[in-house]
């Protein structure tokens, strides 16, 4: 059984990021601009013009219909950008996988290749994830710590096991990090130290920390996943899709 270090695991990564960042950049930053796109559609065409006319002829009735049109804008746009935002952070997250585990050789869109249920679950594990840790933040700071880290590999786990429920990916990210809670609390605060990094390099370096961080990440996914079937606890792990490809 190995222990998880988290300077191995961002060695590992950085090793990783100079091998395939640079075009995993690419991808963060398409990402990126698509995201900006759609937000330059939160408003109708005209807006902003049919707004200070409003005002300017104190026409309430006019400014009811402008705010709610904002409204039901802004929150259509949100939902799509969250469901663009669920497909690309899997598909990413299952493409850095594959070349931690040298699945792939290379970067490429293959990695964003699997069935529609996995996407569906990782969705559902975001949600669901996001919901506790934002309550016990809600409720005190460190209960949301607690939560954020001990869940910090579910999503993680069904990536790696297509075929697992969610139920278990949470539990299986639970029994990861027990006993490992300090290595992967630092392990998350070294990520956002990466991504604030490349922010303050002309902020154009975030891109190539998103994929750094990540490779960091699933590094110690890795480790830790090995230990969990090192130890036969009390669930039976699947064989995943990875494995089978190897076999």
């Amino acid at each position: 059984m190995k222990e998880l270090s988290v300077s191995e695991s961002i060695s590992q990564g950085w090793e990783l990021a100079k091998k395939h960042g640079l075009l995993l950049a690419v991808f963060v930053f398409v990402f990126g601009i698509a995201m900006s796109l759609l937000n330059s559609f939160t408003l109708p065409s005209g807006f902003m013009e049919q707004y200070v006319n409003a005002i300017q002829t104190q026409d309430t009735e006019s400014l009811q219909r402008l705010a709610m049109q904002s409204t039901t804008g802004s929150t259509v746009i949100s939902i799509i950008q969250l469901v663009i935002e669920v497909i690309f952070m899997a598909g990413f997250c299952a493409t850095i996988m594959k070349l931690v585990r040298g699945i792939m050789e290379k970067v490429s869109l293959k990695g964003f290749k699997m069935p529609a249920m996995t996407y569906l679950k990782y969705f559902a594990i975001s949600i669901i994830v996001g919901l506790i840790v934002g309550i016990g933040t809600a409720l005190c700071v460190i209960p949301g710590i607690f939560f954020a880290v001990r869940l910090a590999f579910a999503d993680w786990y069904i990536l790696d096991h297509p075929e697992a429920g969610i139920g278990e990916a949470i539990s299986a990210s639970w029994n990861m990090t027990k006993g490992n809670f300090w290595s992967v609390f630092g392990l998350l605060l070294s990520e956002i130290g990466i991504i604030l990094l490349g922010i303050l390099c002309c902020c154009i370096g975030v891109y190539f920390a998103v994929p750094f961080a990540l490779f960091a990440e699933s590094c110690a996914y890795t480790t830790l996943h090995e230990n969990l079937a090192y130890e036969n606890l009390a669930y039976t792990a699947p064989v995943n899709e990875y494995q089978k490809d190897e076999q």
